[in-house]
């Protein structure tokens, strides 16, 4: 069983190489299924927990009064607003869930920290420099102005920089101690990347 996550920097081609590694491995590639797990545990519409992910984002505090669906199992808790700290339990809960049917390639969403213990996870971050990843987002999104990319591209990081921080008790997303794999795409090609990542899933860790 091959359990990956990738934590991506904007413009990195992460997605890309993240759905091609879970092609090669024959595993699913998770992001937004996350919220589905989540919403199956909790007996909720998926959309209940994608409002409170975006009301979470938006204001500090708890989410609404409709958000309190979210504890149906539990006619304790459902006085109770769901705040950051229950969120993130949730939606670790639902990770660790999804990483033990099987091999799975978790993109993003605090992953590479929720399965740090995950006994075979292999944790892989993709990064390049601003400046490239401006002109690839210039590039695919067709725009005249490189300027608007670099702005695209540090807004994205910074908005990054604060969910882990807000969510991971000001976790530091980009420290290597958090990876077991940092690849620079402007330096990797995407199939060399892809390779690599593939190589080091299945290999087994040393005793």
């Amino acid at each position: 069983m091959a359990v990956v996550t990738i934590s991506r920097e904007l413009g990195s081609r992460g997605t890309r190489i993240a759905e091609a590694v879970g092609t090669k491995l024959g595993a699913p590639c998770i992001d937004k299924e996350v919220l589905a797990e989540m919403a199956r545990r909790a007996g909720v519409e998926v959309e209940v927990i994608v409002e409170a992910e975006e009301k979470l984002m938006a204001r500090a505090g708890v989410v609404s009064q409709e958000m309190r669906s979210l504890f149906s199992a539990d006619p304790s808790r459902r006085t109770r607003p769901m705040d950051q700290k229950t969120y993130v339990e949730q939606m670790a809960n639902a990770i660790r869930s999804l990483a033990e049917r099987g091999s799975a390639v978790f993109i993003g969403r605090g992953s590479q920290l929720i399965l740090e213990e995950h006994v075979s996870a292999l944790h892989v971050h993709l990064y390049a420099s601003p400046e490239l990843r401006a002109r690839r987002i210039q590039r695919r999104r067709k725009m005249a102005d490189i300027g608007t990319a670099r702005r695209i591209i540090h807004l994205a990081d910074e908005q990054r920089r604060n969910w882990y921080q807000r969510f991971f008790a000001s976790a530091d997303w980009k420290n290597s101690r958090h990876y077991h794999l940092m690849l620079d795409t402007g330096r990797i090609p995407e199939d060399a990347a892809v390779g690599l990542i593939v190589d080091a899933a299945k290999t087994e860790p040393p005793d």
